[in-house]
């Protein structure tokens, strides 16, 4: 693999692809920040409906987390996060953290999703639309996100808020991660995208400093394109200036295959902290590619440090210049 190049391995070609195994908890390492995570995150724009939902676990601190949002027409149903919680005693993906719970209906497939605050309440049902993707990615020589898969899919089934019930159909993205999560990228974007089960986007643009890579994937007709590095996606803000507007991707697969994607966010955007000061901001949004209409997510975080256009004028990292003053 090039440096600055990263690698997006169907299941059946991969070395280790994700097994029914890999559904279950996996050994931690001796480090405090070991970490296991699943996350399921949906949309529907023509319902302006938009769901965010992620289990986490620090195994060797003990104590478990949930990140929550939901989006109903446009208006906050939920919002939480919820952290120091006990560990549930059995698999991750098969436990309950503060109000939420997540079931295997069928290992690496589908999941029964439940969330109950005061205000709402949540019952769905989750499926990917076909095995997951074992992730891996090299951007200037650094491995990063090892122990990780990801696959795209819907949700179905009820929202009850404020004792209105909403049926929900969306889709977006699901994803199981595991290692030690201590350091990461200074800056990243993402967009996950369905047009149909047969027609999905994954695009995460990345940014090391000075290193620059696109991972992600298409799903079309049948066929898994890797996206290049020649790839370009854009982005709009809102007057927030973090919550993305909107975007314009060209993206260009390893087949040859060229995708010119819009997207547009609607609805309110929420900001959640991933730990040691990264901070990611998401809205729900709806794309257009080919003439198709879909749905999903944009996101966006901005640099923890020093951008390299700044790092690269040479000013002393304590300068007043570029910290705030410290009485």
């Amino acid at each position: 693999m090039n440096e600055g190049e990263m690698a997006i391995i169907p299941a059946a070609g991969f070395d280790t692809p994700p097994t029914p195994a890999d559904n279950g908890n996996h050994p931690p390492v001796d480090d405090k920040w070991w970490q296991e995570s699943a996350l399921f995150t949906f949309a529907s724009a023509p319902d302006r409906f938009g769901c965010w939902i992620r289990f986490g676990a620090h195994v060797n601190q003990g104590v478990a987390n949930l990140y929550s949002w939901t989006m109903i027409g446009e208006e906050f149903a939920d919002r939480r996060m919820a952290v120091d919680q006990p560990l549930p005693p059995g698999d991750l993906l098969d436990g309950a953290i503060a109000g939420a719970t997540v079931t295997t209906i069928e290992p690496l497939m589908r999941y029964a999703l439940t969330l109950d605050t005061d205000d709402l309440q949540l019952r769905l049902e989750w499926r990917n639309f076909r095995h997951p993707l074992a992730m891996g990615y090299n951007v200037g020589g650094a491995t990063i996100a090892k122990g990780h898969y990801n696959a795209m899919g819907r949700a179905t089934g009820t929202a009850v808020w404020r004792g209105r019930e909403y049926p929900v159909d969306a889709v977006g993205f699901s994803d199981h991660s595991w290692g030690v999560r201590r350091a990461h990228l200074p800056a990243s974007r993402s967009l996950f995208c369905v047009f149909d089960e047969d027609f999905t986007i994954t695009a995460i643009p990345i940014s090391t400093g000075p290193a620059r890579s696109m991972v992600g994937y298409v799903w079309r007709d049948g066929v898994l394109g890797r996206l290049q590095s020649e790839s370009k996606m854009g982005y709009s803000f809102r007057d927030d200036w973090i919550t993305p507007a909107g975007c314009e991707a060209e993206l260009i697969d390893d087949k040859g295959r060229v995708f010119r994607l819009s997207g547009w966010t609607f609805g309110p955007s929420s900001t959640w902290p991933m730990g040691h000061g990264k901070l990611v901001t998401h809205a729900s949004a709806g794309f257009r590619c080919d003439g198709r209409e879909g749905s999903g997510i944009l996101e966006s975080s901005q640099y923890k440090g020093l951008p390299p256009s700044v790092a690269a004028l040479g000013l002393d990292p304590a300068s007043w210049w570029i910290n705030e003053e410290q009485d």
